[in-house]
């Protein structure tokens, strides 16, 4: 089948029929020209527990899905602080919708390590999306050439609805009982989705769990994740742009930490705009009574913003980077403590708006509730687990190998 889809695309140049970002600005316009989309569809995605598949095409035929895909496979290869931008955008109007297209957008990024061969194979349709579970259970062994995968099982496959292929983390048990641990991708295909979405918040992501019995996996579609760590794959080669290069765990979280940004800025900006209407035509001393209030909404928009700028910093940083080793030990440790610190901070920063709704916005008509419990429910990722970040930057800085948790005694 592969050697069936490389005899249509060309070897090199661009992919074709993939919609093109050609700027910063340009997908900035786009997606805030979706943005009525996005909030028409939120009550109604959550009670499917899907997005709705109108607004999914509707972000697909705008090429923004393709915003960090490689030139060369027909994307627009923009940045990652452009994808934090974008999905902060989604996130104030919609958690689970930013979450999705975060997902969607950002893990596109991954197919660029793997051979050329899957990259050609896996882009030359333009509509294909790519969903992942970095951690899936079973057996894979190696089996003729390639890979054979068995009970494969799986939680958290995010944009499970519209992806054509899924990538997955797995180890590959070695003739010498040695385990190798790889990445591979897999057409949608050879999977079953288990309904099993029944969760507080981040409802309409329809994450639910997949499950993989048997299942061949070319070598092509393979690729080990000491590579994927230290940005040396094959398949990275065969781009000109320095983010393809960057080690894995520098990257992927990127996706998705605008999602959460954004739904606290969208709780704050929702809770001032209600009360600025309440107090619209008030008295000088009603106006007076809500003055710790109105600063609350100053000190946690400061605060959310601040979040946010700091994430954007860090994705500057990966986006200028010519190579991985223009970013030092203590920068790449200072990546996912940022993640992690911001989405805490804006967490935090939130509920203390959601304090302050009233009793009214505990209904579930209410959007204020559907946004915390978004909010609180996508800050629950692993990458935003405070207590992780921070020890792992403390070790990274007192010079301690990852790792170790302790320091040695003097003797």
């Amino acid at each position: 089948m592969a050697s069936d889809v490389l005899t249509n695309v060309e070897k090199s140049g661009n992919l074709s029929g993939r919609p093109v970002v050609a700027s910063s600005a340009e997908a900035l316009a786009k997606i805030r020209e979706l943005l009525p989309d996005v909030a028409e569809a939120d009550v109604s995605s959550e009670a499917d527990r899907h997005l709705s598949d109108s607004l999914v095409d509707k972000i697909r035929a705008s090429g923004l899905f393709g915003l960090v895909i490689p030139k060369n496979l027909g994307g627009s290869e923009l940045s990652f602080a452009d994808l934090v931008r974008v999905t902060a955008e989604i996130g104030a109007v919609s958690g689970s919708a930013a979450w999705i297209y975060g997902v969607l957008a950002g893990h596109s990024w991954l197919i660029n390590l793997f051979p050329e061969q899957a990259q050609r194979e896996i882009m030359a349709d333009p509509t294909t999306l790519i969903g992942t579970v970095f951690r899936l259970g079973g057996e894979v062994v190696e089996y003729e050439d390639g890979y054979k995968l068995t009970g494969g099982n799986g939680r958290f496959c995010s944009g499970i609805d519209y992806a054509n292929w899924v990538i997955i983390g797995n180890a590959v048990k070695k003739a010498d009982g040695s385990m190798e641990p790889r990445f591979f991708v897999v057409p949608k295909t050879d999977i079953q989705v288990v309904d099993d979405w029944q969760t507080m918040g981040m409802r309409a992501t329809g994450s639910r769990s997949i499950r993989i019995d048997n299942a061949f996996i070319p070598a092509h579609r393979s690729v080990n994740f000491a590579d994927m760590l230290s940005g040396s794959t094959p398949g990275a080669q065969m781009h000109e742009g320095a983010i393809y290069q960057m080690p894995f765990a520098d990257i992927a979280p990127f996706s998705i930490v605008g999602a959460p940004l954004g739904m606290a800025k969208g709780m704050v900006n929702r809770f001032a705009e209600e009360l600025g209407r309440k107090l619209a035509d008030a008295d000088p001393l009603e106006v007076a009574e809500q003055s710790a209030t109105l600063a609350r909404i100053g000190e946690v928009s400061a605060e959310i913003d601040a979040a946010l700028a700091l994430v954007i910093s860090d994705a500057e940083m990966i986006d200028r980077a010519k190579d991985p080793a223009d970013i030092s030990q203590l920068q790449r440790a200072q990546i996912p403590r940022n993640w992690a610190f911001a989405v805490q901070r804006a967490r935090h920063a939130a509920n203390r708006i959601f304090e302050v709704a009233g009793g009214s916005a505990i209904y579930n008509g209410d959007a204020m509730q559907r946004m915390f419990r978004d909010l609180n429910s996508s800050a629950q990722h692993f990458a935003f687990t405070w207590d992780r970040a921070m020890t792992g930057y403390g070790r990274r800085a007192a010079g301690l190998k990852q790792g170790e948790f302790a320091v040695p005694r003097r003797k």
